[in-house]
């Protein structure tokens, strides 16, 4: 724990070094989330008439901002790990007596990324204090700890997709375009996607353990077969990347590779 402190403490310094930078990527960062909150306003201003309220997006909000957030700040390499497979910049993590995965996993931060996290809990906390009929201290506790056990899943989830990337070169660009429709689609409540059962389908594939599941737990009390189900999805998922990755980790080729004539 102390070592990662001095990585987090290295990282502020480092991207502190361009303050001007620094500053406007976190103020770009509130502005985009708060944007996306103000379109959620004017849409139900505009449609009255509909079952939707505001704590349906301070839920889905929180929840995608955090698992986004705490991804891409505290483990930014597994974010990066396709383009740190594909250009051959995994020589280094491998050229340590360390597991490779826990190394890289946990030496590179994204210190910007943390307003992520920020916003998600601003919106969390004015759902559990304005809009929720639970005392505020038992609906937070109780975000957290689903919050926690769907982030695993999260990070499973990528560290197997991406591991695609040792066997199809440019397998980031696929890559994105997934991370897109999971940001796209986790901001908006699912029953809005009912009528269209392909998309629905298609919805619950992508975000069931990490987005949906928990969401439903968060708006009604949640069951014993639902906490065992999200703790099982979320530990066979993060312990199927693992082992993804491992066995995948062979057809790596190296980006120091010297041919001779």
């Amino acid at each position: 724990m102390k070592k990662y402190l001095q990585f987090l403490k290295y990282a502020f310094k480092e991207q502190r070094q361009y303050r001007t930078n620094f500053f406007a990527s976190i103020g770009t960062m509130l502005f985009n989330d708060a944007c996306f909150m103000i379109i959620f306003i004017i849409f139900l201003w505009y449609f009255t008439g509909t079952w939707l309220t505001l704590w349906n997006f301070l839920i889905l909000i929180g929840v995608s901002c955090m698992a986004y957030g705490f991804t891409h700040w505290l483990l930014y390499n597994i974010w990066g790990l396709c383009d740190i497979i594909e250009k051959g910049k995994l020589d280094y993590y491998l050229s340590f007596p360390v597991k490779p995965l826990w190394f890289m996993a946990f030496t590179k931060l994204w210190v910007t990324d943390l307003w992520d996290i920020i916003f998600g809990l601003i919106c969390l906390w004015i759902y559990a204090f304005v809009y929720s009929d639970s005392p505020a201290w038992i609906v937070l506790l109780k975000w957290l700890v689903i919050f926690i056990i769907a982030t695993i899943a999260v990070i499973g989830i990528y560290i197997a997709l991406w591991s695609i990337s040792f066997w199809l070169q440019k397998w980031s660009k696929v890559a994105d375009l997934f991370n897109s429709m999971f940001l796209s689609f986790s901001q908006y409540p699912p029953e809005i996607y009912k009528e269209n059962k392909i998309i629905y389908i298609l919805m619950c594939i992508l975000l069931f353990p990490w987005v949906l599941l928990p969401y439903y737990m968060l708006i009604w009390s949640a069951t014993i077969w639902q906490r065992v189900l999200l703790i099982w999805l979320a530990i066979a998922i993060f312990v199927a990347g693992i082992l993804i990755f491992k066995r995948w980790l062979k057809r790596y080729s190296s980006g120091n590779l010297v041919h001779q004539m």
